[in-house]
């Protein structure tokens, strides 16, 4: 076993609990109000919806995020096991048939914060439909109607929004089953302390949308004070 990392403070560990709690309200009010049926599908939402359940989800993932590892690194790590490379010949059976793939897979909440793509903030160019065309065809004939790409995006318009359910119901289930995830996320970071060069769990600066002022004053001191925490944890972890 690997010693505790770092000591909870109370007033620490109060705002522990008080954001989990929180974060548990808030992901299952984000899941109840897309209305998901037992097949938790939900292929199109509008495109202003769209942008407020990205915004939720963004700050949800990555509080919760710190959460875990806040209360992973507070307890002792375990060893990680060592297999022999040396394999015991089993005898030979006739091969089993591959098993059937589920038809709705339950999604599973990613550990790690996404890294920025690069280039995914260039402007695309525009597309062929997009461009101008001649419009007149026939003189004493209307005009065709425009392209779907020569509309501009409008609020009501329906856009993919199955990955941002699959989002939200991962991160749903996370609060519905801690102890899965906390162990997830001890298996994690234990592998992570003794790879030569482990990819970051956290990131070290938060989007825009996580400090932005146009949340709760409270949500985002909270959020920013854990994110601090969390990273001084992982890097005293890194070094102990």
């Amino acid at each position: 076993m690997i010693g505790a990392m770092f000591n909870l403070s109370d007033s620490l560990r109060s705002l522990l609990i008080v954001s989990w709690r929180r974060a548990d309200y808030h992901a299952h009010g984000l899941v109840g109000s897309l209305r998901l049926g037992l097949t938790l599908c939900r292929p199109f939402l509008k495109r202003a919806e769209c942008a407020v359940l990205r915004a939720r989800l963004v700050r949800l993932e990555m509080l919760t995020r710190r959460l875990l590892v806040l209360m992973v690194l507070e307890q002792p790590l375990p060893e990680r096991v060592v297999r022999s490379s040396h394999k015991v010949s089993a005898p030979t059976r006739k091969p089993a048939r591959p098993a059937r793939r589920a038809l709705f897979t339950r999604p599973v909440f990613r550990l790690s914060d996404p890294c920025p793509r690069p280039g995914a903030a260039r402007p695309q160019p525009p597309s062929r439909a997009a461009a101008l065309r001649p419009r007149m065809l026939y003189l004493d004939q209307p005009l065709p109607p425009p392209e779907p790409g020569e509309y501009p995006p409008r609020p009501d318009d329906l856009i993919p929004a199955q990955a941002l359910v699959r989002r939200a119901v991962a991160l749903r289930d996370v609060y519905a089953d801690p102890a899965r995830h906390i162990a997830r996320m001890t298996r994690r970071l234990a592998d992570d302390l003794r790879a030569p060069e482990p990819a970051p769990i956290l990131a070290e600066d938060l989007p825009p949308v996580v400090r932005s002022p146009r949340q709760d004053t409270h949500e985002r001191a909270a959020i920013l004070e854990l994110h601090d925490i969390a990273l001084k944890a992982v890097a005293h972890a890194d070094t102990s």
